[in-house]
């Protein structure tokens, strides 16, 4: 059998290498194939790969992912910067998927490629797995790649936004909460706000700030009792782009420590962590802040914010097992007024949107054309003291 070996000479005469990601004849090529399918880490991870390829003129991106969950798909679709995208259908037992290398995920995809740039079709010069990909590396770039509702969906999804409740000539907020009432993340209590409290704070943004609020979530959350001005979206089965869509077109976000929160500082809108349980921030340059649960040590110290960082419990894991171990931690979980509190500020840093939120157009700016790895990492934690 014979073949063509690439020598040092054909490869410096060839389009592989030159002016890489700075012509559309040999754009920065990524391909990645991604295990998680979790709403959190799937949008930060297509982020942080969307954020790689907005560093070059030129870049193609190339997914691979399972497409096991109703909003797979559609998370994918919230990245203009893909290119091509191509779903798992099947399920992976956790006990095969913890020992099945990445690379496998992406064998169809790079069949699929394989002819269209003849020799190289398969050829990548960045390639991610999950384990690659941490959004705290997002702070390291000035201008992190947004998420964008498509174009040919954006008309409909406002109509069943209005057709559900919400008045077009009034500005709202996006909130969501985690509860108990949550079957698959029962075991994830740390994380799950206080629904009386949630109720309060829902009640000052419309009574006392004058807006609205659209709340996220699924069908198993308990329903809150309706009033004008409150729009209820998580009666909505599998409605996870009508609410990507509130997202983007939201004056400010109050979420929980849970998935919906990523969407917030994806779509760069003014964003209230609250009952924070780990050290986790947003990104770019959009007002982001941070109010953790309260911890009281078997000691008798209170602490949260920074001192709860400092203390080394601002840690899910970490706090979780001590408190399995039997060890006297209490957690108190954001108040109906301290939510309010978060609430005020973000509307009081985001007087520029008085009705829904209206996308603005990204200014262009020169690319560097390169990437740096391993990126720097941060915490890029803004606390709020309520």
């Amino acid at each position: 059998m014979t073949g063509r070996l690439f020598t040092k000479s054909a490869i410096s005469d060839n389009s592989i290498c030159r002016d890489v990601g700075r012509s559309p004849e040999r754009p920065f090529i990524i391909k990645s194939a991604l295990v998680e399918t979790s709403l959190g880490d799937l949008i930060s991870k297509m982020i942080c790969l969307a954020s790689i390829a907005k560093q070059f003129d030129h870049a193609e991106l190339h997914v691979r992912y399972r497409d096991v969950r109703p909003y797979s798909g559609e998370v994918v679709s919230l990245l203009e910067e893909v290119s091509t995208s191509r779903g798992i259908k099947f399920d992976i037992p956790r006990w095969l998927r913890l020992g099945l290398p990445d690379a496998r995920l992406w064998f169809p995809l790079a069949r699929g490629l394989n002819g269209r740039r003849g020799s190289w079709g398969a050829f990548c010069d960045f390639f991610a797995s999950d384990w690659m990909l941490n959004p705290r590396w997002l702070h390291a770039i000035e201008d992190p790649a947004r998420l964008q509702i498509p174009h040919d969906q954006a008309d409909r999804l406002e109509r069943e936004l209005i057709e559900n409740g919400a008045d077009p000539d009034r500005w709202f907020a996006v909130v969501h909460y985690r509860a108990s009432t949550y079957l698959r993340k029962r075991s994830g209590q740390l994380r799950n706000g206080d629904p009386a409290a949630q109720q309060e704070m829902i009640n000052y943004i419309i009574h006392e700030l004058g807006g609205q609020v659209v709340l996220l979530g699924h069908p198993e959350l308990e329903a809150l009792p309706p009033q004008d001005g409150f729009i209820d979206l998580s009666r909505i089965k599998d409605s996870f782009m009508l609410q990507a869509y509130a997202c983007s077109r939201a004056r400010f976000m109050i979420a929980g420590p849970s998935g919906p929160i990523i969407m917030g500082w994806g779509f760069q809108i003014p964003t209230g962590l609250v009952d924070a349980s780990d050290a986790v921030g947003g990104w770019g340059r959009c007002e982001h802040v941070i109010l953790t649960h309260e911890v009281t040590t078997p000691e008798g110290a209170t602490m949260r914010n920074k001192t709860l960082f400092d203390s080394g419990l601002l840690d899910y894991p970490v706090l979780r097992d001590k408190i399995r171990a039997g060890e006297d931690y209490v957690v108190r979980k954001n108040s109906g007024p301290e939510l309010a509190a978060v609430a005020r500020h973000l509307y009081e840093v985001s007087t520029d949107t008085v009705g829904w939120r209206i996308e603005q157009p990204e200014q262009s700016q020169q690319r560097p054309n390169q990437f740096v790895w391993p990126p720097q990492t941060s915490e890029n934690l803004n606390f709020i003291d309520v």
